[in-house]
């Protein structure tokens, strides 16, 4: 599997590049540019934290399975976390409009409204709001108009739970 850094161009191959039979490439972000994003996302949530220094993540995403698997995972690592799901976007809007999150984690994929017109409704409204794709479809141009909407863009198959741990500490530093 060969990794492709796809932050604002870089274009790094990094990982493990061998062995190279499968052909198949990923696309994540280089050490160097992942430290770089997860400080800009650090410096993002820290306008978002309100006075009560609550911290509200929202999943939206159809798969019931999966879904509750990570809001477990989350709740596990994070216990002060308050976390709210939804599973299409009128669901979504209508959690974001009550609970106020602060991330959010945005499937693409979904019932109805897709997650990137979905986000870019959300951001529109509420600008301040992190918001990271998380989808199992790692295509370039879900990549392309993600980088458009939404903060950040993982794809399930590639991204680790670490991974996701790493960003979301990074984010509310001595508050998780």
């Amino acid at each position: 599997m060969i990794q492709v850094c796809y932050y604002k161009g870089c274009g790094v191959i990094y990982g493990e590049k061998e062995p190279l039979s499968d052909k198949q490439i990923t696309h994540g972000l280089c050490p160097k540019h992942l430290e770089i994003a997860l400080k800009e996302i650090k410096a993002e949530m820290e306008k978002l934290m309100d006075m009560t220094g609550s911290i509200r993540v929202l999943i939206v995403e159809d798969s019931t399975l999966f879904r509750q698997l990570f809001k477990e995972t989350l709740h596990d690592r994070f216990p002060s976390v308050e976390i709210y799901e939804a599973i299409d976007g009128e669901e979504a809007l209508l959690q974001v409009e009550t609970f106020r999150p602060n991330l959010i984690f945005m499937d693409i994929r979904l019932p109805g409204e897709n997650g990137l017109e979905l986000t870019k409704k959300i951001k529109a409204r509420y600008p301040n709001i992190t918001i990271i794709i998380l989808t199992g479809y790692d295509l370039p141009e879900y990549r392309e108009a993600s980088s458009r909407c939404a903060d950040y863009f993982f794809s399930k198959d590639s991204s680790t739970t670490e991974n996701i741990f790493t960003l979301v500490e990074s984010i509310f530093p001595n508050r998780v």
